[in-house]
């Protein structure tokens, strides 16, 4: 079951070259959620908890009002990946999804003069200074977000498998790279691949869960959460024993869990702290 995932660059054509290869693969396309398309003044807000759930696999407490959409976009991106058969378009579904062996990564680019010409068309707009605009703001809220909050840069070549250049590749031509790539026998989805995508999105509900209970100044803060073959370390610091026999259970009682290693360490604070 094909799982490609794909960059969102405004004005490089991406959507084109994903619904063709959709109609051309039988697969379906899916957005990234509202992290990935919504616009730049709101994707920068939203973003705000992504390194929460994503960062080097540490998770901190906050309440923020974020979270909700943050932990959406996650287990979207996992979910959609799980069933196959699709094209997942968005922001960060190449770094999000970058340990899965049978995923194809795939960047589609333009030069920023053939951009703006794209997105003057499409959006009629006035002139090349707004398309600009459009473009820079689009840019710079893509990258902020990748880099303050995954940790990623994302112009670092190992985030993809296959690069395209629109300007110099017509949209037939990418979709048949595309198609091989994915066809490649280094991309076939094997029981190993599936068992690393199931402990990946096994580790976002239990992320999940941890985060509806322990809300900032709960008592509960640092949290790892680390799943292999459906086994679970915690790693974190709590100020009792009791929250951090509670975070233990919480991750337990989470479908898919086979056994928990609860390291989380017990910290008190300071008196008169």
């Amino acid at each position: 079951m094909p799982v490609i995932a794909m960059t969102r660059e405004m004005g490089s054509r991406s959507g084109e070259v994903a619904r063709r290869l959709a109609e051309e693969m039988g697969l379906r396309v899916a957005l990234q959620g509202p992290v990935a398309h919504d616009a730049a003044p709101r994707a920068h807000a939203l973003a705000g908890s992504l390194s929460d759930f994503f960062g080097s696999g540490v998770w901190r407490s906050r309440h923020d009002g974020t979270e909700s959409a943050t932990r959406a976009t996650a287990e979207e991106v996992f979910q959609l990946a799980r069933r196959g058969n699709v094209v997942i378009r968005g922001w960060s579904v190449c770094v999000l999804l970058r340990d899965v062996p049978h995923v194809a990564r795939v960047r589609v680019c333009a030069p920023r003069e053939e951009r703006k010409r794209t997105v003057m068309q499409r959006r009629a707009l006035p002139d090349w200074e707004a398309a600009r605009r459009e473009i820079e703001r689009d840019d710079d809220a893509h990258t902020r977000t990748l880099q303050a909050r995954l940790g990623a840069d994302r112009n670092d070549p190992l985030l993809y498998d296959l690069v395209l250049n629109t300007e110099r590749m017509s949209i037939a031509t990418c979709v048949h790279l595309i198609r091989e790539l994915a066809a490649s026998l280094e991309f076939s989805e094997t029981e190993a691949s599936r068992a690393i995508l199931d402990d990946k999105l096994l580790e976002v509900r239990i992320r999940c869960r941890l985060l509806e209970r322990f809300t900032a100044g709960t008592g509960v803060s640092d949290l790892q959460v680390v799943a292999c073959g459906g086994k679970v370390v915690l790693r974190g610091i709590a100020v009792h024993s009791t929250l951090a026999r509670e975070a233990g259970g919480i991750a337990g009682t989470t479908d898919g869990v086979k056994d928990v290693i609860n390291r989380i360490e017990v910290v008190r604070a300071p008196r008169g702290l």
